[in-house]
């Protein structure tokens, strides 16, 4: 029985030995990796290092400095998307930056350019967004009367004419007689113009425009508004009790001879209908006719006042497009697209 339990023994103390090793041999391994892969990190630094991307002056091609620049190169280059990017890069790096750190001289540049690049790439909700935060960050920016512009700008294409005027109104009231402050007051006119009984507040801005470059812009639209008054609109009530008497007539009077034959036909058809129905005794047939040749009368006569409406719209509006060229060229020569036509 002492031999039995000595044995035991002596194989329990061999095999904590293999422990024993096979521990050590791992912790040897893991050392092992450790110090390759601090080499190879060590490695990867001087490689880094010595690749980094520098111009040819030696300038660390990463530095905000340069990320500056490279983003107006592409924006010169009409590479929006790219430059929007970029500009978007250095915005980044200069809010990381502490606060007593040097201060990003270009940082307020960069923040506008970003908003404009955005809003030319079609990025027209982050163009928002970004013309928001420049506020925000310089409230006393030398580009916040462009930015409010752009604003009203975007919101026009997003046919949310009521932000639209918010923005054209700030900024008239924030440096009435500036450059911008014009084009806003245009703006507000031409989308005045567009509303039915509008035309006096539309005047009323356009009074309002004293910079020289768009004064006479101004007064050429005031004189196109005292022509308006003028234009050979058409009558709705006329065309209407036409169309009454008539089915086709009002359409005549619109000039609209395709509508005024089919209105005619189509009336006379159901009316001829309804009558050989009733004739014949088909009463039943006879009623329904009658019912759809009222409905379709109504909507003969409806017809006529509504495309009356429409035709007096268009010309105005063709007219006033006229006015829209001369606009055109001026806004486009100040760096801002904006469409003069309806």
């Amino acid at each position: 029985m002492f031999s039995s339990m000595h044995y035991e023994m002596h194989c329990e103390m061999h095999c904590d030995r293999f422990r024993m090793a096979a521990l050590m041999n791992q912790k040897s391994r893991k050392s092992a990796s450790h110090l390759v892969t601090g080499l190879l990190f060590v490695l990867n630094l001087l490689i880094i290092g010595v690749a980094w991307p520098k111009n040819a002056g030696g300038a660390d091609l990463y530095a905000p400095e340069e990320v500056f620049a490279y983003a107006r190169e592409l924006e010169k280059q009409g590479d929006h998307g790219r430059a929007a990017t970029e500009f978007g890069r250095y915005v980044s790096f200069a809010r990381r930056v502490p606060k007593n750190a040097p201060h990003l001289p270009q940082l307020e540049e960069a923040m506008y350019r970003l908003a404009v690049n955005l809003s030319q790439a079609g990025e027209l909700d982050a163009a928002l967004r970004a013309f928001a935060s420049l506020g925000e960050a310089f409230p006393q920016s030398r580009h916040i009367p462009q930015a409010l512009l752009r604003m009203g700008l975007i919101y026009e294409q997003g046919k949310d004419v009521e932000e639209s005027k918010r923005r054209y109104q700030k900024l008239v009231a924030m440096d009435p007689d500036s450059e911008w402050a014009a084009l806003a007051s245009l703006r507000l006119a031409w989308l005045s113009l567009e509303q039915p009984g509008e035309d006096a507040i539309a005047r009323q801005y356009l009074q309002a425009v004293t910079h020289a470059r768009y004064v006479k812009n101004a007064q050429s639209m005031l004189r196109e508004m005292d022509a308006l008054p003028l234009l050979p609109y058409k009558d709705s009530w006329v065309a209407g009790s036409l169309s009454a008497l008539l089915p086709g007539a009002g359409h005549l009077y619109l000039e609209r001879p395709r509508d005024a034959g089919f209105a005619f036909l189509s009336n006379g058809l159901l009316v001829a209908g309804t009558y050989q129905a009733f004739s014949r005794g088909i009463s039943g047939l006879g009623a329904a006719l009658a019912m759809v040749e009222l409905g379709w009368y109504s909507g003969t006569v409806f017809s006529a006042v509504s495309l009356t409406h429409r035709h007096n719209q268009k010309l105005r509006h063709d007219y006033l497009n006229l006015t829209g060229s001369l606009l055109q060229a001026d806004s486009q020569a100040v760096g801002v697209e904006m469409t003069w036509r309806y």
